[in-house]
C-alpha cells in the first residue's frame, strides 16, 4: 500500500535491482495487479510468499526458474489460469500453498517431480480432471490438501503408498469408486476428509489400521454395506462423520472404544436394530446424530451417561420406549431431536431444568399426559402430532402449547 492508502501494484518493483534477493514475504498488504514475469530472474530466491493480496491474472512460468525456492505460498489471491507446467522444476521445494484462487485445468503431472515436498495445498480453486498418478512420488509429503475442486475419477492407488502423510483433504470434489483396502497402509494419517464426493462400495475393514487421531469424514458418498467394526480401533479419532451414505447393519458396539470422539455423525443411512449401550462409553462427546435411520428398540439408559452431550438427533428411526428420565443429566444440551419416531410414555419434567436447553422437538410419536410447565417453557418447542394434553385439560391435543415456538 503506498503514502495515499492506495493498493500496490507487484510490478511497480524493480527485481533487477534486487539479484541477491532470497526471500520475499509480503502478505495481508492489498498487493494487486499481475505477478510480473521478471520475477524469474530472482535466482538466488528462496522464498516467495503472496498469500492474502487482490493478485491478479496468471502464475507465470518464470517462477519455473527459480530453482533455489523452498516456500511458494499465492494462496488467498485472484489468481487464474493452469498450474505452470514449470513448477515440476522446483526440485528443492519444500511447501507449495496455492489455495484459494481461481486456477483451472488439471494438476500437471510434472508435480510428481517435487520429491522434497512436504506440504501440498491447492484447495478452493477449479481445478479439473483427474488426479495424476504421480502424486504418489512425493513421498515425503505431510499435508494434501486438494479439497474443494472439480477432481473427477478414481483415487489413484499411488497415494495410497504415501507413508508420512498426516493430513489428506480431498473433499468436495467429484471423485468416484471405491476406497480400496490400500487405505490401511497411511500408519501416519492424523485426518482423512473424502467428504462430498460420489465414493461407493463398502468401507473396508483396513480403516482400522490407521492411527487417525484427529477426523474422519466420509460423508455425503454412496458408500454401502456395514459399518466394519474395526471402526473401534481408531481410539484416538475426535470426530467421526459417515452421514449421508447409504451403509447399512447394525451400528457396530465397538463404536464405544472412541473415547475421544467429540462428534459422531451417523445419519441419513439405512443402519437397523437397537442403539448399542457401549454409546455410553462416549463420555467426551458433545455431538450425536443417529437420525433418518432405521434403528429400532428403546433409547439406551447408557446414554445419558454422555454428560458433555450438547446437540442429540435421534429423529426418524423407529425407536420405542419412553424418554428417560435420566435426560436431566444431560446437562450440557441445547438441541434434542427425538421427533418422527414411535416413542410413548410421558415427557419428563427434568427436560426442562437443564440450564441452556433450547430447542427441542418430540413431534410425530405416541407420547401422552400434560406436557410439564418446565419443558412448556422451552424457547423452540415442538410436540405436534402426540397424544399430549396441556396442562389442567382433560381435553387430548395435537399442537404444541400455545408459548411453544417451532424450530426455523
Amino acid at each position: 500500500m503506498d503514502n495515499n492508502g492506495n493498493a500496490a501494484e507487484l510490478s511497480q518493483l524493480n527485481f533487477t535491482c534486487f539479484p541477491n534477493l532470497e526471500s520475499i514475504i509480503i502478505p495481508y498488504t492489498l498487493l494487486s495487479g499481475r505477478i510480473p514475469s521478471e520475477i524469474g530472474a530472482l535466482s538466488k530466491l528462496e522464498e516467495l510468499a503472496l498469500p492474502y493480496n487482490s493478485l491478479t491474472g496468471t502464475i507465470p512460468a518464470e517462477i519455473g526458474s527459480l530453482r533455489n525456492l523452498v516456500e511458494l505460498d499465492l494462496s488467498n489471491n485472484i489468481l487464474n489460469g493452469s498450474i505452470p507446467l514449470e513448477f515440476g522444476n522446483l526440485k528443492d521445494l519444500d511447501a507449495l500453498r496455492l489455495r484459494g484462487n481461481k486456477l483451472d485445468g488439471l494438476i500437471p503431472s510434472s508435480i510428481g517431480n517435487l520429491t522434497n515436498l512436504t506440504h501440498l495445498d491447492l484447495s478452493l480453486n477449479q481445478l479439473s480432471g483427474r488426479l495424476p498418478q504421480e502424486v504418489g512420488n512425493l513421498k515425503n509429503l505431510l499435508s494434501l490438501f486438494l479439497d474443494n475442486n472439480n477432481l473427477t475419477g478414481p483415487i489413484p492407488s499411488t497415494l495410497y503408498h504415501l507413508n508420512q502423510l498426516s493430513n489428506l483433504y480431498l473433499a468436495y470434489n467429484n471423485l468416484v469408486g471405491p476406497l480400496p483396502k490400500e487405505v490401511g497402509n497411511m500408519k501416519n494419517l492424523d485426518s482423512l476428509l473424502l467428504n462430498r464426493n460420489s465414493l461407493t462400495g463398502p468401507i473396508p475393514s483396513t480403516i482400522g489400521y490407521l492411527n487417525l487421531g484427529g477426523k474422519l469424514d466420509l460423508s455425503h458418498n454412496r458408500l454401502d454395506s456395514p459399518i466394519p467394526p474395526t471402526i473401534g480401533n481408531l481410539t484416538n479419532l475426535t470426530s467421526l462423520d459417515l452421514s449421508s451414505n447409504q451403509l447399512s447393519g447394525l451400528l457396530p458396539r465397538e463404536v464405544g472404544n472412541l473415547k475421544y470422539l467429540d462428534s459422531l455423525s451417523l445419519d441419513g443411512n439405512n443402519l437397523i436394530g437397537s442403539i448399542p449401550p457401549t454409546i455410553g462409553y462416549l463420555t467426551n462427546l458433545t455431538s450425536l446424530n443417529l437420525g433418518y435411520n432405521q434403528l429400532s428398540s428403546s433409547i439406551p439408559p447408557e446414554l445419558m451417561n454422555c454428560s458433555q452431550l450438547q446437540n442429540l438427533v435421534l429423529s426418524h428411526n423407529t425407536l420405542s420406549g419412553i424418554v428417560p428420565p435420566e435426560i436431566g443429566n444431560l446437562t450440557h444440551l441445547r438441541q434434542l431431536d427425538l421427533s418422527h419416531n414411535f416413542i410413548n410414555g410421558t415427557i419428563p419434567s427434568q427436560l426442562g431444568y437443564i440450564p441452556n436447553i433450547s430447542a427441542v422437538d418430540l413431534s410425530k410419536n405416541n407420547l401422552s399426559g400434560v406436557v410439564p410447565a418446565s419443558v412448556r417453557i422451552i424457547p423452540k418447542l415442538i410436540v405436534s402430532e402426540n397424544n399430549l394434553e396441556l396442562e389442567n385439560s382433560t381435553s387430548s391435543e395435537n399442537a404444541p402449547p400455545p408459548q411453544a415456538k417451532p424450530f426455523k
